[in-house]
């Protein structure tokens, strides 16, 4: 009697045990689904600003306090205190603010210039490094067609500059394809069409696949170069149609990947003659992880970012690290890139230039960010580009 009593209250005080055993247990099954599911929809996020097109205007954070004749105040903050040379965007208007003039308590005086629109103070304007706004003709005086180049997808719109009229007859049978960045468009290419016009190229400025008004992709993603190079080799077949011997490619950011896909996958890579990249991205790897660590979080929470791209987009990452494949270019390239660059790590500009001592001509930029080398010294950038460009070799013999 004594022990079935005994077995019975240890019965009585194990059934406890085993509920809040099950209620652990259930209770971390629920954190791990919850977890999963915070994992699942922070990796997306990540992955949708490298794959979904985004085309908002830069952003009015900062405010006017003062506007005189030559010269402009705002709000510190927002870069606004960035050294050198950048648009003005606000609602209903354009601007160009240079260099900075004086700082006092929260503000920041700047040289102002090409005013265009009602600029008055309380208003909020935002600064791009674009600097100009609008077409050739809008933005710089400068005569042009807009053409569209025939590609898979349909008409890719473009912005061809002829050379200067003054220019020799075999300078201007020498074309610059200009490729923009990530999320960006033509307007960021104008900063350098005059320096490319008065040293004799044509400039074509280029769209590819989701770009404001070209064609979207099949499924509507960025495919990190993969796939908007065929738009690029759509771009270079269109200039040797219309009148090129040869052709130099120049990319910013993205552009660059554009460009190095291009380098190693066509065949219409043997009529380029030289390359300019700025601040290229030249490994999709390292830019997620460095990405990572910029928002304090460790290198290696990258990888479940690589994972849902891989599974939104099924990149071959060892096609798109440039570094892989030094081979693919054996050819003269001009190289800038910002210390201070927060989206794509410098290092592999500094790997790639390694890598090509022979053949790249590398700067590196201080204090500004991404592809503001131009920004910080226009006149310095402008000449460096021009000797690049006038120091080609001769055009190749077929």
């Amino acid at each position: 009697m004594e022990s079935a009593t005994a077995e019975l209250t240890e019965r009585n005080e194990a059934a406890p045990r085993h509920r809040r055993r099950r209620w652990w247990i259930a209770g971390g099954v629920l954190a791990l689904l919850i977890a999963l599911a915070v994992a699942v929809v922070v990796t997306w996020n990540f992955s949708s600003v490298v794959l979904a097109p985004n085309h908002q205007d830069w952003p009015q954070e900062v405010k006017v306090e003062n506007v005189e004749p030559g010269r402009i105040t705002l709000s510190s903050g927002h870069n606004s205190e960035q050294p050198g040379v950048y648009g003005l965007d606000w609602q209903t208007g354009h601007a160009i603010v240079g260099p900075v003039l004086s700082e006092g308590e929260g503000t920041v005086t700047r040289r102002l210039s090409d005013v265009r629109g009602y600029l008055v103070p309380g208003i909020h304007v935002g600064l791009d490094s674009h600097v100009y706004s609008g077409d050739p003709a809008q933005a710089l005086g400068l005569a042009f067609r807009s053409v569209g180049v025939p590609d898979p997808l349909g008409p890719m719109p473009a912005w061809l500059v002829p050379a200067a009229a003054k220019s020799p007859a075999a300078g201007r049978r020498t074309w610059a394809i200009v490729v923009h960045g990530h999320n960006d468009n033509r307007q960021n290419d104008l900063r350098i069409v005059p320096t490319l016009r008065q040293t004799g190229l044509t400039s074509l400025l280029i769209s590819y696949r989701n770009d404001l008004g070209a064609p979207e992709s099949p499924d509507g993603l960025y495919h990190l170069g993969e796939t908007e190079w065929i738009d690029l080799q759509a771009a270079v077949r269109y200039a040797l149609a219309h009148g090129a011997q040869r052709v130099v490619l120049v990319g910013y950011s993205m552009g660059g990947e554009l460009i190095t896909q291009f380098m190693q996958r066509s065949r219409l890579s043997r009529d380029v003659s030289a390359l300019a990249l700025d601040a290229p991205v030249l490994d999709w790897r390292s830019l997620i992880e460095f990405n990572s660590e910029q928002i304090g979080l460790p290198g290696f929470l990258g990888m479940p970012v690589e994972w849902m791209i891989d599974a939104r987009a099924n990149p071959d990452w060892d096609s798109l690290d440039a570094l892989k494949h030094p081979e693919d270019f054996h050819l003269p390239i001009l190289l800038f890139h910002s210390t201070e660059d927060e989206l794509v790590p410098i290092s592999t500009s500094d790997d790639f230039a390694a890598k090509l001592p022979r053949w790249v001509t590398y700067y590196r930029v201080p204090v500004v960010g991404h592809t503001e080398s131009w920004n910080l010294n226009p006149r310095l950038y402008d000449h460096r580009l021009r000797q690049f460009l006038r120091n080609l070799r001769s055009p190749r013999q077929s």
